[in-house]
């Protein structure tokens, strides 16, 4: 019916039927493709398909997509350090283990306690829950992370801060005052995972 035919479906009227999608195909579909490929021509992505069949195939076609594992994340962690030596690049030092403890956790317990898995986790980072689709990307992918050693000038007096991320350029600011001990850290990160529905810090 989709394809206009609407004569009886048998053998003797097979040439009918075929003959009726190859006309509802010349009608409607192919010139719906040929908008589709209007459409990429404006940034040159009709010429990277063409070159480029196989690797863009993936983008496409749905079973590609891979999952974010603790290697893959800890291969891109990039921590912006203080100076060695001083107070502030042991605090450091201290979370990053924290991190690493708590994805490799992520990874080992599957889904955690407070619903929390490895590819939430990296979606709330990132704004998605899949390795990057293209090569270069995936080789390229970097999460910078800096440390806020100074909330209490900004802020006052204050019982709490929470990690601060930017999705758009892939990095999060831990605030290290309140992240003395591993059991603050993952509550911290658990509260602010869970219940961080949108963009914004309040």
């Amino acid at each position: 019916l989709a394809s206009g035919y609407t004569g009886p479906i048998i053998r003797e009227w097979k040439k009918a039927i075929t003959d009726a999608i190859a006309l509802h195909s010349a009608v409607w579909i192919i010139p719906m493709l040929q908008q589709v490929c209007d459409g990429l021509k404006l940034y040159s992505f009709h010429d990277l398909l063409t070159e480029h069949s196989e690797t863009c195939q993936q983008l496409f076609v749905p079973g590609h997509l891979q999952k974010v594992d603790a290697e893959f994340l800890e291969l891109a962690m990039t921590p912006i350090f203080s100076e060695e030596g001083s107070l502030r690049r042991h605090r450091e030092c201290r979370i990053i283990n924290f991190l690493q403890d708590f994805i490799q956790k992520l990874e080992d317990e599957g889904e955690s306690a407070d619903f929390i898995t490895i590819c939430k986790f990296f979606q709330w980072l990132t704004g998605q829950a899949h390795i990057p689709l293209i090569e270069t990307q995936r080789k390229e992918s970097k999460i910078c992370i800096e440390f806020d050693h100074d909330c209490d000038a900004r802020y006052g007096d204050h019982i709490i801060c929470y990690p601060v991320i930017n999705a758009c350029a892939v990095s999060i600011t831990f605030p290290t005052k309140h992240l003395g001990t591993y059991q603050e850290f993952q509550d911290i990160m658990s509260q602010v995972i869970n219940n961080s529905k949108e963009f914004g810090r309040h």
